[in-house]
């Protein structure tokens, strides 16, 4: 045999090899097929927490049926999803996006058991890099390449089938009917079941991903669309609101320290009776009273912060239009009242966007920073900060100073605190909860009340020496609580409706001393009554003496003293 002869019977053979390995990318594939694979894809890798939840519910053992019936619905969604998202055009983009979102929702389900709802994605956008920074693990970014990128890449690839126009109707049609038709035969041999499910569930529900996100995001950009339209307006609140004069010529001017505890619970808090005493501090300050049943607006900052300040109660208060109406800041700063913001977590979420503002999660006005910005040095200056706005030759003003806290902001408990506070071992040192036991995840919590604890502390000595000049008071309520693992949740930001009491009942403090307008006895008489961010501002209203028929008639934390 020659030479030539050889090289002609093996190039054959190199080219068939050649087409084997390329054939996975010039295979025509039709999309019904794809995206029957991608919702099988999806219910398999990205639902983990929604499978947690409804075995919760129902133990696998006793509801085998039920539990492959969900199984069955949850598929026949989703694939009903993909159809109606998808067409030749834009299924790849489409595709390539909700692997993605579905293997990063995944994670932060499975891992703090978070439910991506409008509130969740709206607490996301608004937090800032080091807050997300704080989220970002190695686990994070290996499920989402395997999970996500790597299969997204592969649909990039394929090649989809071109079909006729009316083919392509019919073909969407039928598969639409065929998806239907799953979630109806699993649906109805269970029908009691799931009507006793959707009932009292609602919760487990809001798991399936990446639909929730996706219900979520359509909501959002409705929402968005609302705003587009809306009159470019602001509205007034208390615009019949006035000062009341004191019937004694030297009553003092008012100075109340108002801060904004940040993913702080009540029943963590030595003071309310918490096994461990992580409020050892405040428990040596006399004149405190300590609230046992408040209960927050909502179950995130973003959502929380603005109701606190809001004129709406809870029921009434709207996100979307918050930022379109004023606030009590804004109503005491028009009466005269110096307010200050001191800000150490991500903003003011809108709040103190028409008073004074100051930044301290920079170490350029913060003087206590390590590992990150301490809550502590927001009392710096403190003595500058009472006196603005007044001389010698002027009355002090009557002054509102808010301390927004980085508290116990999660996961990493560990850095809310310096290590002279981690009285509490071993603690969880990562930001991935669910690889910790459930006592570590515990003790770097606390730990970090116990440094909430020394800061509020230092907030009644450092108003201790102004008694004599100002009628002074210290009011400390969180924004919401937070979940620690009880039934595999982590951090906080559920619905409202179905939130763990973990999330919704906060720690609310008052320090009064005898010098000053508040009467002891309504305090002593409230600190056992429900109470709630609703009670806010009246309170602020009627300590600063002004009065408006917006709030009139509504509960405040304490009443004042009658002037003789």
């Amino acid at each position: 045999m020659s030479i030539p002869q050889a090289v002609k019977i093996n190039t054959p053979t190199a080219r068939g090899k050649t087409h084997f390995l390329s054939q996975p990318y010039h295979r025509e594939v039709n999309l019904s097929y794809l995206l029957i694979t991608t919702a099988l894809y999806l219910v398999a890798t990205a639902n983990t927490g929604f499978f947690e939840q409804v075995l919760n519910v129902y133990p696998f053992i006793k509801n085998i049926g039920f539990i492959l019936s969900i199984t069955g619905v949850l598929f026949g969604l989703m694939w009903l999803v993909l159809q109606l998202l998808c067409y030749r055009q834009i299924a790849k983009p489409v595709l390539i996006t909700l692997l993605i979102t579905a293997a990063i929702c995944g994670y932060f389900t499975d891992a703090y058991g978070t439910i991506f709802d409008t509130n969740m994605l709206i607490n996301s956008m608004e937090t800032d890099q080091a807050e997300a920074m704080g989220l970002f693990t190695p686990s994070l970014v290996i499920r989402v390449l395997i999970l996500g990128v790597l299969p997204a890449f592969i649909i990039s690839k394929i090649r989809l089938k071109r079909f006729t126009w009316q083919l392509s109707i019919l073909q969407k049609t039928v598969t639409l009917i065929l998806s239907i038709a799953v979630i109806a035969a699993c649906l109805l041999p269970f029908g009691d079941q799931y009507a006793s499910f959707f009932r009292q569930h609602k919760e487990v529900r809001s798991y399936a991903n990446p639909i929730t996100p996706i219900y979520s995001m359509l909501k959002l950009g409705e929402n968005y669309i609302k705003e587009l339209r809306r009159p470019d307006t602001f509205t007034l609140h208390a615009t019949d609101a006035r000062r009341l004069t004191p019937d004694n010529s030297i009553a003092k001017p008012k100075l109340m320290v108002f801060v904004v505890g940040e993913t702080a619970r009540a029943d963590h808090f030595g003071l309310n009776g918490y096994t461990r005493n992580t409020t050892p501090l405040l428990s040596k300050q006399s004149d405190l009273y300590s609230f046992q049943n408040a209960v927050s607006c909502g179950t995130s900052t973003a959502y929380s912060v603005p109701c606190m300040f809001s004129y709406a109660n809870r029921t009434d208060y709207d996100i979307d239009t918050a930022k379109y109406n004023e606030n009590v800041l804004d109503t005491l700063n028009k009466q005269g009242v110096n307010v200050i913001w001191r800000d150490n977590n991500s903003s003011s979420k809108g709040v103190a966007d028409r008073v004074t503002f100051e930044d301290y999660k920079t170490a350029d006005t913060n003087p206590k920073c390590d590992v990150e910005c301490r809550d502590i040095g927001m009392l710096d200056g403190f003595d500058k900060l009472v006196k603005s706005g007044s001389s010698q030759k002027e009355m002090a003003k009557d002054t509102l100073i808010l301390m927004h806290q980085m508290g116990n902001h999660g996961p990493a408990y560990y850095q809310r605190y310096p290590k002279e506070f981690e009285a509490y071992n071993p603690v969880c040192m990562t930001n991935e909860l669910s690889k910790c036991d459930a006592q570590s995840v515990i003790n770097g919590y606390d730990n970090a009340i116990r440094y909430t604890d020394y800061f509020l502390s230092n907030v009644i000595d450092t108003l201790k020496p102004y008694e004599q000049d100002y009628d002074v008071v210290m009011v400390y309520i969180s924004d919401h609580g937070e979940s620690l693992g009880e039934d595999n949740i982590y951090l906080h930001g559920l619905p409202y409706k179905f939130a763990p009491d973990a999330q919704k009942h906060v720690p609310t403090i008052v320090w009064s001393p005898n010098s000053n307008s508040i009467d002891t006895e309504s305090l002593s008489s409230m600190v056992n009554q429900p109470v709630s961010h609703d009670f806010i501002t009246p309170t602020l209203l009627s300590f600063f003496g002004i009065t408006t028929d917006e709030i009139k008639g509504a509960s405040t934390f304490f009443k004042l003293a009658h002037s003789n």
